[in-house]
């Protein structure tokens, strides 16, 4: 079927407000080249090179008819002013790049899409805390640690305070400084404060970098990602950078703890303080985790960054339809260069076993473990006032945080299923309504 577009000479398309063209993405892993655009609200969006080019030819002053003159010798292909504004009303403006005009007839005919991603397994319930501008601050504070010599010189810290811990006999007091706690809740709320530190200046380490690499970092704040509270960072711009930038900026994070447990074990090494090797420890075993690439940690984009593929999660699909016998490869890996389309199916055949044995174990689990929560959790209501009236703050605080991190992984759980629920419903109604219309009709 011919859908007639109407007349399109003397209609003259502008870009939105806010849209930035990058231009090419450096290090990447596809076979053709890819093209970045940064909305005013931070979304990176990627182009193909026609589309790319269009964008660049859109400027608010020539017609359809001069777009595609200017896109022809672009392009080294004719184009026709006919398929700009296809091109222009299918794909640019749904998609945020270029503006509506509430005036053109032809926008009621172009496809709603929507003006932010949704990634699988994305933090999608957070706040932001610190703004933009100040975060920008932050980054340029920490900026200097950035330089070689500093980074040099930092991680040789890192590495020769960790030896003389374990040289001096630190493996052996750990049980016995790990149970010293069990006694002392003061000092595990110490550790946890410590803890939730380290993990805001992982976030400082980020943004830092990003600026340092040439980026603007957007605001800092936290949320909760899974079934556990985070803290994060906004780096989407750090897509502008070459590989080189934007790995560091995935590191900056596990840098900046390098650094904190540095501080935290020459402050060990002064006073041989039980708690704050105990911190030490698990600073250790939390760090080691954000190289994990199965969720979204850190080790999830720098093993992206490495290849060149922004967001491997919406490759996995596509990748295992192509494994099914009998059907061709799809589209969205065959774009990719050979050896990154091997690492990415690698990736998913270890993700996908991996996240299946989680969700089936959650739910299994979940009969047994409910029981034993709640009671856990009424007996800590009931401790927290009694300790409370007893006037023993510090363990009436602790009773606090125990209540806290025991509901948070359900509430995260609940928006979790809510959230996996939510897409086959809708798919499910649509088709149902789909089949509905037919049969009236």
């Amino acid at each position: 079927m011919v859908v007639d577009c109407g007349p399109v000479v003397g209609t003259v398309p502008r870009l939105a407000d806010g849209v930035e063209l990058i231009g090419e993405y450096q290090g990447s892993g596809f076979q053709e080249p890819h093209y970045i655009v940064r909305r005013a609200d931070g979304q990176v969006i990627q182009l193909p090179r026609l589309l790319y080019l269009l964008t660049a030819c859109v400027d608010g002053q020539r017609d359809q008819a001069q777009v595609a003159s200017v896109l022809s010798a672009e392009f080294g292909k004719v184009v026709q002013a006919e398929q700009v504004e296809f091109l222009v009303n299918k794909r640019l403006r749904p998609a945020g790049i270029v503006a509506t005009d509430p005036g053109d007839k032809h926008i009621a005919a172009a496809p709603k899409m929507k003006m932010k991603s949704d990634p699988l397994l994305a933090l999608k319930f957070r706040i932001g805390v610190v703004p933009e501008r100040v975060v920008w601050r932050i980054a340029g504070v920490f900026g200097p640690m950035f330089w070689p010599p500093v980074i040099l010189a930092l991680m040789t810290a890192f590495v020769g305070a960790d030896v003389v811990i374990i040289v001096q006999g630190g493996l052996r007091q750990i049980v016995p400084s790990a149970l010293a706690l069990v006694y002392q809740p003061a000092l595990t709320l110490l550790v946890l404060a410590l803890l939730v530190t380290s993990a805001a200046f992982h976030e400082c380490g980020h943004v830092a970098a990003c600026r340092y690499g040439g980026a603007r970092p957007g605001v800092m704040g936290f949320g909760l990602y899974l079934v556990w509270p985070a803290l994060y960072s906004t780096v989407t711009d750090s897509y502008r950078l070459g590989r080189v930038g934007r790995l560091r900026t995935d590191l900056g994070g596990v840098y900046f703890n390098a650094v904190f447990i540095t501080g935290m074990s020459l402050a060990y090494l002064g006073t041989r303080a039980p708690w704050l090797l105990v911190a030490i420890v698990a600073l250790h075993i939390e760090t080691a985790t954000q190289f994990l690439p199965m969720i979204r940690l850190d080790g999830y984009y720098i093993l992206s960054d490495l290849i060149g593929v922004p967001d491997l999660f919406s490759r996995m699909g596509p990748v295992l339809m192509s494994m099914i016998p009998g059907r061709g490869t799809h589209p969205r890996v065959q774009e990719l260069k050979p050896w990154v389309r091997r690492t990415i199916t690698l990736w998913v055949l270890i993700v996908v076993p991996y996240l299946l044995y989680w969700m089936v174990g959650f739910v299994l689990l979940i009969p047994q473990v409910l029981p034993v929560v709640w009671h856990r959790l009424v007996w800590l209501i009931h401790a927290v006032g009694a300790k409370a009236a007893a006037g023993q703050v510090a363990e009436a605080a602790l009773g606090v945080v125990q209540i806290g991190l025991l509901l948070l992984p359900w509430v995260g759980s609940a928006l979790l299923l809510g959230m996996m629920v939510r897409r086959p419903a809708r798919w499910l109604l649509a088709r149902w309504t789909t089949r509905a219309s037919a049969r009236r009709s």
